[in-house]
């Protein structure tokens, strides 16, 4: 029973001291209301309006210029020449690339020749009968005729009998027979129409080639073309006459070339038009990839900003007072991401930041202020 009322008496002073206790710990801080229009940070580039210009790039593969495909014209055996017919082997213009066997057509050529002479030799006499002004000239074509070497051009009838007695007598068609067969003894020697290698060889000496056949291909190396497409905004800088920069992405240095070409028609997939470059130097191999670099017109007074930040056509944002305000540009050119404008103010903070519904007035904290 004691115990009982101890605990009566005792209760009532714990609960007492934990609230004195409790009353003398330090307040607990309030907490600051939410603001829920939180200030978006941002950066900016500081205009700096200078010179520009727009360097447009192109790149296609190298061509060798001139280009030779060789076929036989007659046919026979190909002979062994002094230098092999072979893929990169180098000739110079004029030298001899490839010899068909010629003989037999040769030997039949003298003898046309031959009973030419004796058909001449047959209408003297009645030439120096009938004719007497002109006999003097056929006389002297027989005597300087060579078999051996290509017919001259046959006397000029001075009457219409004589010309009608000479055609009688079969003189002008065995003339031209025999010039017929001048000109196709010329096509059993192959000459280089150019300085150049081989790019493609299909024969062997020794083999019967026919008319018509494939027997390689010549490319010249000292002259060489570039095709690339440029895009239909930029075809004006590639004016033919103009010079353009050359540059590999596998080789280092750099050539120059020349427009030479542009084409008349738009690729409609691609809206592009093909533009032929010309030039020529050291290290440069048919088929490797050129990029063509040309510049554009300069533009003063410009700043070049990302494309995306440029909305309704002449319109981006700059940072005015800790604010967004509207800022209208001109447009000069546009390429890849970004683009060249004018009508930007000197140190006008410029909007780089992608901002999702901005509007005018919007408050930003820029990060990287002056």
């Amino acid at each position: 029973m004691k115990r009982k009322y101890l605990y009566l008496i005792l209760s009532p002073l714990v609960i007492a001291a934990a609230f004195f206790a409790v009353s003398a710990l330090p307040d607990k801080p309030k907490a600051k209301p939410i603001d829920d229009k939180s200030i978006l940070a941002v950066e900016v580039e500081y205009a700096k309006p200078q010179t520009l210009q727009n360097n447009i790039e192109v790149t296609g593969k190298l061509k060798a210029k001139d280009r030779y495909e060789i076929y036989a014209e007659v046919e026979g055996r190909l002979l062994p020449s002094a230098k092999k017919f072979r893929e990169g082997n180098y000739y110079k213009k004029g030298q001899v690339l490839l010899q068909i066997d010629k003989q037999e057509r040769y030997m039949t050529l003298l003898a046309d020749k031959s009973n030419f002479m004796t058909s001449l030799t047959a209408i003297l006499p009645d030439l120096k009968e009938d004719f007497k002004e002109s006999y003097l000239s056929w006389n002297q074509y027989l005597k300087d005729l060579d078999i051996k070497k290509s017919l001259k051009a046959l006397p000029e009838p001075k009457t219409e009998k004589e010309k009608y007695f000479i055609a009688g007598k079969g003189i002008y068609s065995s003339y031209y027979s025999i010039k017929s067969a001048e000109e196709k003894l010329s096509k059993y020697t192959l000459y280089a129409p150019f300085s150049g290698s081989i790019s493609k060889s299909n024969v062997e000496a020794g083999t019967a080639v026919r008319a018509g056949q494939e027997l390689g291909e010549m490319v010249n190396l000292s002259s060489y073309e570039l095709e690339v497409t440029a895009p239909l905004k930029d075809i004006e800088h590639f004016k033919i006459g103009n010079e353009v920069k050359l540059f590999s992405s596998e080789l280092k240095g750099e050539w120059t070339g020349k427009v030479i070409r542009v084409g008349n028609t738009l690729d409609a997939n691609s809206q592009s038009v093909k533009v032929y470059i010309q030039t020529s130097g050291k290290n440069l191999k048919e088929g490797m990839f050129l990029t063509a670099q040309v510049n554009s017109e300069s533009y003063d007074e410009a700043i070049q900003i990302p494309r995306k930040l440029i909305f309704d056509n002449n319109q981006i944002y700059i940072i005015k007072d800790s604010k967004l305000a509207l800022q209208s540009i001109e447009v000069m050119e546009t390429f890849k991401s970004d683009a060249i404008v004018k009508g930007v103010p000197a140190k006008s903070a410029v909007l780089m930041t992608n901002i999702k519904n901005p509007y005018t007035g919007m408050k930003v904290q820029v990060l990287n202020a002056q």
